[in-house]
């Protein structure tokens, strides 16, 4: 290039009309990152009853026996009803995690504009949520807290091959043997307990709820296998069926295979029991440096219905 007083000079290469920043077209929108929806609040109801002091949940259960029969006149061998209670456990520990921020980052935040002090209190909120999820599926037997997926009083189903005599995977099944199946743990569920449940919850991993979701119930059928199993009023009496993003995935038979949660979904039958919600304790100045420590407590999940709930597997 020219210069003004006509010397000729070569621009270096960190020499330029421009600033690189200056070209650079920043948004105003800050993005977060996408997580994975955790459900777990959603199909397991979270009870707050328990005392966030208490470091054990016990619930009692009561059966009633008992049998009649007809006398004759004057007889003293009269059959005798009766009742027993029996009592189950489980621990209950406290979750936690924290937040904090020194002065420079607080004056930096206010200078970019950015919520520093919300963005840290979410990042703690998810942090928490994850290990709630976490809790709530698969317990934590160290800890002696239960999930759902680790009460070893749940009933297994596993499900019938199709054509293939070896194979009882969705994947290679046709869409009436796959409604065979649907049919078949929640013909269990009213057997097993006589009647007293009926299954309204059906919870699959995302391929076997894709697999549903898209596949037609027959050739001359354009409703999906997923369409007729929750048509109001038909046989199947299912009133949510929904996936699960990563916990029913080989999650049964010690790790080997995926399998499908159906149950009725109620608070009596099972419950997320959390004494505690999350919650921010004050402020602890160190320094130049401010620490919120956040906790909340976890009894696991309690299922006092086990009948009410069949674990389908082999899927």
């Amino acid at each position: 290039m020219i210069r003004l007083d006509g010397v000729k000079h070569r621009l270096d290469a960190n020499e330029t009309l421009y600033m690189a920043r200056e070209l650079e077209s920043v948004e105003a929108k800050l993005y977060e990152w996408k997580e994975r929806e955790l459900k777990y609040r959603t199909y397991v109801p979270v009870s707050n009853k328990d005392n966030p002091g208490a470091n054990t949940i016990t619930y009692r259960m009561l059966t009633m026996i008992g049998m009649a029969k007809i006398i004759a006149n004057y007889a003293d061998d009269l059959p005798r009803a009766d009742a027993y209670m029996k009592e189950y456990s489980q621990s209950v520990k406290s979750l936690a995690t924290s937040i904090g921020y020194n002065t420079q980052e607080l004056r930096a935040a206010a200078m970019a504009n950015v919520p520093l002090e919300t963005v840290k209190a979410n990042a703690a909120r998810r942090a928490i949520r994850q290990l709630e999820s976490a809790i709530c599926w698969d317990g934590d037997d160290e800890k002696g807290i239960t999930g759902l997926l680790n009460n070893t009083n749940i009933p297994t189903l596993a499900a019938a091959n199709g054509a293939d005599p070896v194979a009882s995977a969705w994947s290679g099944k046709t869409a009436a043997e796959i409604i065979t199946d649907i049919n078949a743990p929640i013909s269990q569920v009213r057997s097993q307990s006589n009647g007293v449940h009926q299954a309204d919850t059906m919870l699959l991993p995302i391929p076997q709820y894709d697999i549903i979701a898209t596949t037609p119930r027959s050739s001359t059928s354009d409703l999906t296998i997923l369409e007729y199993i929750t048509k109001p009023g038909n046989k199947f009496g299912l009133k949510t069926v929904d996936w699960l993003s990563t916990e029913l995935e080989l999650a049964f038979t010690t790790g080997t295979e995926d399998g499908a949660i159906v149950y009725e979904r109620s608070a009596e039958v099972l419950e997320h029991r959390i004494p505690l919600e999350m919650q921010h304790l004050p402020v602890q100045e160190r320094g130049l440096e401010f620490i919120i420590p956040i906790e909340s407590r976890d009894g696991g999940v309690v299922v006092r219905y086990p009948l009410a709930m069949v674990f389908f597997t082999g899927i």
